[in-house]
């Protein structure tokens, strides 16, 4: 199964997100920081990064550089 992980710190728009792509037969971990992103991309190894730019701490842009 294709495994996205999407990284958005708003809460209500990670949630709309993962729901979406979930009902289209994905398979989605949704997490609320580009920390908390690292800490699972140990953990699995997923097809797809959707992240967020605008996030507190570390940006989006950042984030895909590391």
């Amino acid at each position: 199964m294709f495994q996205i992980l999407v990284v958005e710190d708003d809460k209500a728009l990670n949630r709309t997100v993962c729901t979406y792509l979930n009902q289209n037969g994905y398979y989605t971990t949704g997490v609320y920081s580009a920390f908390d992103a690292y800490d699972k991309m140990v953990e699995i190894v997923f097809d797809l990064v959707i992240s967020d730019i605008m996030m507190p701490e570390i940006d989006g842009f950042e984030f895909a550089k590391t």
